[in-house]
């Protein structure tokens, strides 16, 4: 990453870690964009340089993780069954996401918006998925699918479980082993 991309991604954390304090403080519907840009030190405008929308500042994607996206499929053997594969990128995605993933499950499950948004974005990761295990078997775009909509089921099914204290440090732990749990128990025979 050159100089220019290291000020951009600096500024995007900054936003999002003023828009997190915010929300912490007030709720996620206390607080404006406005809100947002003065707490980081910048303006409306530079805000939505970056994000479109305040939903984005909780839920997009940043260009980090979409690189990290892309290096956990890459990563992934030619001959590792599609099921583990699937659920070696799902995990190391929340891994690497780990230091919002408690914030963000705070926030998205208390307000109805966010909720479509990260609907909307595990849409969007699904077809990604899809695409990527129809790339490495044409044979079988079935088995693709299904065994995107299996693990991204287990991964629903292990979010709505979780119980994210605020303050508990454990938290993420305990969410990435009810990930792996689900994310077993869901495993296909023969996969």
């Amino acid at each position: 990453m050159g100089l220019r991309e290291q000020k951009k991604d600096a500024a995007r954390r900054d936003i999002r870690e003023a828009a997190w304090r915010l929300f912490e403080e007030r709720g996620y519907a206390g607080v404006s964009v406005e809100e947002i840009a003065a707490a980081a030190g910048v303006s409306r405008t530079t805000f939505f340089n970056y994000f479109h929308t305040k939903e984005g500042v909780v839920l997009d994607p940043s260009p980090a993780d979409k690189e990290r996206l892309a290096a956990l499929v890459a990563e992934q053997p030619a001959g590792l069954a599609a099921w583990d594969a699937v659920s070696a990128v799902l995990l190391g995605l929340t891994r690497a996401g780990q230091d919002e993933v408690a914030r963000r499950h705070r926030l998205v499950g208390a307000d109805r918006a966010l909720d479509h948004r990260a609907q909307e974005l595990g849409e969007e990761l699904a077809g990604i998925l899809r695409d990527w295990l129809r790339d490495r078997d044409p044979s079988d775009p079935l088995g693709a699918d299904l065994t995107v909509e299996l693990a991204l089921a287990a991964t629903r099914t292990a979010w709505s479980a979780w119980s994210a204290e605020p303050d508990d440090d454990a938290a993420v732990a305990v969410y990435l082993d009810l990930l792996q749990e689900c994310l077993h128990r869901a495993r296909p025979a023969g996969a």
